[in-house]
């Protein structure tokens, strides 16, 4: 019998990106944001979104009163690090200095930070991102101000979670309207058209809701007939 051996499975490591420029338009996530620094005497607050398509954080939000000292700051977190950051249910706190998954962060850098509280933001069942509050003097955060960083996160958890539903809800819609089209011009019942789009969406490795977006486009934006391609 031939022998065979077992290839290691890799184990998933974040990606963490943030621009010291992240908007912070007037929504609900700056207004937290802000309540949430001033509330807690700290002189950083980023909000990090999560896609685990590609297993990415990437800064969406900040409010600091300090300037950067690097503009953009990308990591690869190491596998102990990205495991942590998974496994975290609550608000903690830590010292760069002393602590390795605290000196991963880019604003550590970008903002010369000495302590930092990282709060996941994340129901029983998914991870929506990070909450991070940060100082550049090495006092640590007391009680109250981790139970106002927890109670943010929670805050701040509620409002990507509608978010997330809300771009769900906008993507089926974009794929509905594909699958009418495709039932409309091409004489398709509605399962035929949906299996079109998802063995297209596998076959060139693109999101249902990208391909419903170019058959929408190739259909209706242009004006005309056109013509949508799936060889």
């Amino acid at each position: 019998m031939a022998a065979f051996a077992l290839q290691p499975i890799a184990q998933t490591r974040y990606y963490i990106r943030l621009d010291s420029s992240a908007a912070a338009t007037e929504t609900d996530q700056p207004l937290l944001l802000g309540a949430a620094q001033l509330h807690t005497d700290s002189q950083t607050a980023v909000i990090y979104g999560f896609q685990p398509e590609t297993s990415e954080l990437t800064g969406v939000k900040a409010r600091t009163s300090i300037a950067a000292r690097v503009k953009e700051v990308g990591v690869t977190l190491s596998a102990a690090t990205s495991r942590w950051v998974e496994s975290l249910t609550g608000a903690v706190q830590g010292r760069n200095a002393t602590e390795p998954h605290f000196e991963k962060f880019p604003e550590v850098l970008q903002y010369q930070l000495k302590r930092l509280i990282v709060v996941p933001l994340r129901t029983e069942n998914d991870l929506f991102g990070l909450l991070t509050l940060g100082r550049t003097i090495d006092a640590a955060f007391d009680q109250p101000a981790l139970e106002v960083a927890q109670r943010a996160g929670r805050l701040l958890t509620a409002v990507l979670e509608r978010d997330s539903l809300q771009h769900k809800l906008l993507e089926r819609k974009l794929v509905e309207r594909a699958k009418g089209i495709l039932q409309q011009r091409r004489r398709l019942t509605e399962e035929q058209a949906y299996l079109l789009l998802r063995n297209n969406s596998r076959r060139r490795r693109m999101p249902m809701v990208n391909l419903a977006k170019e058959i929408i486009e190739t259909y209706v934006a242009v004006g005309g007939p056109g013509r949508w391609q799936t060889a």
